[in-house]
């Protein structure tokens, strides 16, 4: 969801190549993780069909056997998601190869395509909790921009210019103002609910409301990937992606529309997992919702930060700063408004359980956007450079957020521990 989404999923951000590994007669190591995945999913549909189904799934509460089957159903998620991404990236490698796109549209493309299992698990989520669907995207946003801070500390630093590296145009340029439409997004709707919060006459974002601020947000996204295209695809040399007919990449119809297949079954049976695991860990354990959704976010972000730890070590810190910088940036304002959409086309269809509840959870959840937004964007437009001092202060205000979401929400530890005392 990138997670947990999976996810965090998306690997990468517009204008971004990811690397690619051609199948071979060494299958690459994402490929068996999937097959791993596979096997597990099978055991687990065995394991549901013997039992008659899932029908006392609910009834079984907190024990062994529960948490080991939703354990299961976790892990098999994350290694179809990230083997879903893996392939559809591949795939549209592929296609640009064959059709000799240059570097930037194809990573684009398949930046944009990578995001597909992320919208499957979403679909999921909603048809489970649409609460769940509607805060998985947005603490998987906090998430990554906590990672975007710790990564900070590694980029290489100029000396005798501050100490700083200096971000590349598009992320300082188009990618700096994403951020000021998304800081100011997250400040009116945030305000809106708090001052609501103190009203009675609406209580709850209805259908129409999510679908009007989910299409909002997707329209803002196509400006930005449109101004992306048009206005970074020739930048200088050093921050272009390489050409995909320049990598080598196979171009036949078979490898291609297999491993869009691959990626496409891997996106659903993974989807189904971690919305099955979801399922059972809210309501059947009764976790709460806002940490589980956090944990699950980082859980399924590890694959990305997988590949950001591999290009930069390969020197690639375009690759790595776009995955790190989309997966706040793609999640905001494409996973998010996904999310919104769905539970809002739902609402519409007469499902009376399809509603946002304006409560101090999701209240916060959209304000606190804000302040994460602001800090990023400030800190890159300054000089467009980033220093140590940024990352530590990035990284202590991100951590801080994350702490008053999981500790000071109503369903946080320290809440319930209160209320269990109490009782």
């Amino acid at each position: 969801m990138r997670g947990p989404l999976p996810p965090t999923s998306t690997p990468g951000a517009p204008g971004t190549s990811v690397p690619s590994v051609p199948l071979g007669r060494h299958p690459p190591g994402w490929l068996l993780l999937m097959i791993g995945g596979f096997v597990l999913w099978i055991a687990l549909f065995v394991r549901s069909t013997l039992a008659g189904g899932d029908a006392g799934a609910h009834e079984e509460g907190l024990t062994a056997t529960a948490a080991g089957v939703a354990a299961l159903e976790l892990v098999t998620g994350l290694l179809l998601i990230q083997g879903a991404c893996e392939a559809l990236i591949q795939s549209v490698e592929r296609v640009g190869a064959r059709f000799r796109w240059d570097g930037f549209v194809a990573g684009t493309a398949g930046s944009l395509l990578a995001t597909l299992p992320e919208f499957v698990v979403i679909a999921l989520l909603v048809a489970v909790d649409p609460m769940v669907a509607f805060v998985v995207p947005l603490v998987t946003i906090f998430n990554n921009a906590l990672a975007f801070s710790i990564y900070s500390f590694f980029l290489p630093k100029r000396k005798g210019e501050g100490d700083s590296f200096v971000m590349p145009r598009a992320i300082t340029k188009a990618g700096g103002e994403l951020l000021i439409a998304a800081a100011g997004i997250a400040l009116v709707l945030g305000l809106a609910m708090l001052g609501l919060r103190g009203e009675t006459h609406k209580t709850a974002f209805s259908g129409g409301d999510l679908l009007f601020v989910g299409a909002g947000l997707v329209v803002v996204f196509g400006c930005y990937t449109v101004s992306l295209l048009r206005n970074f695809a020739h930048g200088p040399e050093e921050e272009q992606p390489a050409d995909p007919h320049a990598l080598g990449h196979p171009t036949g119809w078979g490898g291609i529309v297999g491993l869009f297949a691959l990626g496409i079954a891997g996106a659903v049976l993974g989807g189904e997992a971690v919305s099955g695991f979801a399922d059972t860990a809210i309501n059947a354990f009764g976790l709460p919702e806002i940490p589980t959704a956090i944990g699950l976010a980082f859980f399924a972000g590890i694959s990305e930060y997988v590949i950001v730890f591999k290009a930069h070590r390969k020197g690639e810190l375009g690759i790595a700063l776009s995955n790190v910088f989309g997966g706040i940036t793609q999640v905001m304002f494409l996973l998010w408004p996904f999310s919104l959409i769905v539970i809002g086309l739902f609402g519409l269809s007469g499902s009376t359980a399809h509603v946002i509840p304006i409560t101090f959870s999701t209240t916060m959840l959209v304000l606190l956007l804000f302040p994460l937004f602001y800090v990023l964007l400030e800190y890159i437009e300054e000089d467009h450079t980033l220093s140590n001092l940024d990352a530590a202060a990035m990284t202590f205000i991100y951590a801080l957020l994350l702490y008053v979401l999981i500790f000071m929400s109503p369903t946080g530890p320290a809440v319930a521990a209160a209320a269990g005392a109490a009782r």
